[in-house]
This record gives C-alpha cells, structure tokens and sequence, in this order.
C-alpha cells in the first residue's frame, strides 16, 4: 500500500497533504514522525488531512499534524496551501471555500493566480496572570499572548536577526509549553513587521501565518500592514468581520511513500 500525497509551502512553511476524502486515511503518530523526517523521510513542518465535513455548510474538514505527530488547531499558511490543493484537483470550483477546522471555520477565496486570501475573525488576547508573572520572571517585559486557533506568545525586540531563538524557547519551555504556546519574536517599522516563530512540535519554522496574524492584528488599523518572515510577507488588512489575510500557496512536486 502507498501514501499518495502532495508537497506545497506557504513563504517556506512546509506540508504533505493527503486526500482522505473518497477514502479515510489512518494516520498514526509514528508514522507522522517517520516521513517527516528530513534527513530519511520526506520532511515537512506539517500534514494536512483532508477530509468530509462533519458540520453543516461546510465545504471540507482540515487537520494539521505537527511534524513530532501531535495535532495543532490552526495553520494559516497550511489552509491557503490546502484551499489551492482542493481547486487544483477538481475537487471544489475554483472560488470561496468553507473550511472546517479543529478550533475554528475558515473561508478562503483566490486573489490572484498565485495569491490565496483568508478571512478570519480578529486573534482573541490571552490574559492569564500566573502566566504573565511566570514570564515577567524570565525577563520577558514587551509582550502579548493571543490565541487564533492555536496560542501564540509574541515579544517585541529592538532587532530579531542575531537572536538565537531555539535557546530563547528553551529558556521558556517550562512557562509556555505546557499550554501549548507557540513563540515569536518580532520587530515593526512602520507598516512593516518583522518576525520569526519557534512553533511546537516543529521547531522554528520560514513562516508561521497564525503568528504573523496575531501580531498584525495588535497593530492594525486602517492601513495595510506587510508581516515579513525568512520565507517571505504576508498582507493583511481589517475586514467587516475580522481580517483578511493575503499570502501565496506554492506546489512542490507530488508522489507517494510505502504505508
């Protein structure tokens, strides 16, 4: 038997997508970890399931699988690639799509040829004193925590390149990890915000959207704001019903692997 499976990133955020529509696909931990190994599997951040809804007036149900197998509510950047996945394959017209996710329902809808745009509701900001204090005692002091589906610590710095953000993570691991709390450093000049994200289960990753989201979304006003990661930007601006989120979905190449 073999996995058929598809390779696509966001701005160098990896996934393998796999079509668990006609056919449910069981996909265990081990397995997960096995081929996303970089140096003897295939290597990706995350897996994305595709499957049926299971609630009304939604058009297909998204799972994202971290590389280490554990399972994450959100990804930004996996959703466009899995919405360009969907209308490349025939299996919904190319137009507005409704995503059932783990945490939360997501519409995305094509912008341009390579251009994928997500509206989603605005990230809810995480007010939680013994974690605050916890951090305060870290000396993290310019900070804000904010959930999108999954939780996002956010600090801003005067400069983000030469800061070695594995040690930064594990320095705080004890304090976030437990609820499961992804972190991002980040640094704005004007319109424009620089970033980088350590996210569970994958390390630091080219490109997080959720993070970017997050971030964005604690400056935004009416102009549109550039959120700029080692494997590139993402647009966002205020929408009637939260924000919209602009970004590309690139395809890699497809094949398949023994299961």
């Amino acid at each position: 038997m073999y996995l058929n499976f598809e390779k696509w990133h966001g701005n160098g955020n990896d996934f393998i997508i796999v079509n668990s529509i006609e056919n449910e696909l069981k996909i265990n931990k081990n397995k997960i970890i096995n081929i996303s190994d970089r140096n003897i599997g295939i290597g990706f951040d995350q897996l994305i399931k595709i499957d049926l809804p299971t609630k009304p007036n939604q058009d297909f149900f998204i799972r994202f699988f971290n590389a280490d197998g554990s399972e994450a509510g959100m990804c930004l950047n996996g959703i466009r690639c899995a919405a360009k996945y969907i209308w490349n394959n025939s299996f919904a017209p190319v137009g507005t799509v409704n995503f059932q996710t783990k945490t939360k329902n997501i519409i995305c809808e094509p912008k341009t040829k390579k251009m994928i745009q997500v509206y989603v509701d605005s990230p809810e900001k995480i007010m939680h004193k013994s974690l605050h204090s916890k951090l305060k005692n870290k000396s993290v002091n310019d900070f804000f925590i904010s959930n999108i589906g999954n939780n996002h610590l956010c600090i801003k710095m005067k400069s983000i390149k030469k800061v070695n953000l594995n040690e930064k993570y594990k320095n705080l691991e004890g304090v976030i990890k437990e609820l499961d709390i992804n972190l991002s450093i980040f640094k704005k000049n004007g319109n424009n915000i620089d970033i980088r994200t350590y996210e569970n289960g994958v390390g630091e990753t080219l490109s997080c959207g959720s993070a970017a989201l997050c971030v964005a979304s604690y400056y935004i006003k009416d102009k549109l704001l550039k959120v700029r990661s080692i494997g590139g930007e993402l647009d966002f601006e205020k929408n009637k019903n939260g924000i919209l989120m602009a970004g590309p979905a690139s395809f890699i190449y497809r094949g398949n692997i023994s299961d």
